[in-house]
């Protein structure tokens, strides 16, 4: 069982420490990097491209676009109060300061 163990945890390390180790791309060397690239003669992306079916919305399919909707029946909506504090924070006071963080 020892034995399962200690090979299995090697197994996981021996993966864990090649991926943390692999090559990581370095950007910078691209032709895309240089100040003169021209980003506009790209070609376009093919696939994949969504179509909208359109950019407005029709409100006239709504419930309140009939002429039997009653507006007054609609209900107020609530009013909220917001306080805002007069005093700024005294940040000398937190807890954090107190123990030393």
């Amino acid at each position: 069982m020892k034995l399962l163990t200690s090979v299995t945890l090697s197994a996981v390390l021996a993966f864990a420490s090649t991926s943390a180790l692999a090559e990581k791309p370095d950007f910078s060397k691209t032709a895309a990097a240089k100040a003169s690239y021209d980003f506009s003669k790209n070609k376009a992306a093919s696939g994949n491209q969504l179509v909208q079916s359109s950019s407005r919305h029709d409100f006239s399919k709504t419930a309140a676009a009939s002429n039997e909707y009653q507006f007054p029946k609609n209900q107020p909506a609530h009013l909220y109060k917001v306080s805002l504090p007069s005093t700024q924070h005294d940040f000398s006071k937190t807890s954090s300061l107190k123990h030393g963080c």
